[in-house]
């Protein structure tokens, strides 16, 4: 008995590569986002939403390899621990400098 051929599939367009690497693209969206809010001088909000994308990430690290895309970087392990770390400090950061008087 002899195994079929594999077939090949059409390349993604720019949509489906985008959509299939949704966890990166919801965490790089958010920094963006967050960066256009301090921008305009709402540096704590910026900040807040900084650090919370970047914790989604963490999270997302947990989800199935073949699910995560370009998050996977290293073992789930650090990833995990590092964006987790990165990103509650970043919120914990934005929170905790007392404003400007001005």
């Amino acid at each position: 008995m002899s195994t079929p051929e594999p077939r090949e599939r059409p390349p993604k367009n720019f949509v489906q590569q985008v959509l299939g690497q949704w966890p990166l693209a919801s965490v790089l969206s958010g920094v963006a986002v967050g960066l256009v809010i301090v921008a305009f001088g709402h540096w704590r909000t910026g900040s807040t939403l900084i650090g919370l994308s970047i914790t989604a990430g963490g999270f997302f690290r947990l989800l199935p390899q073949r699910r995560v895309g370009l998050l996977n970087v290293r073992n789930r392990l650090a990833d995990t621990l590092v964006l987790l770390g990165i990103g509650i400090g970043i919120a914990a950061l934005a929170w905790l400098v007392p404003p400007s008087r001005g």
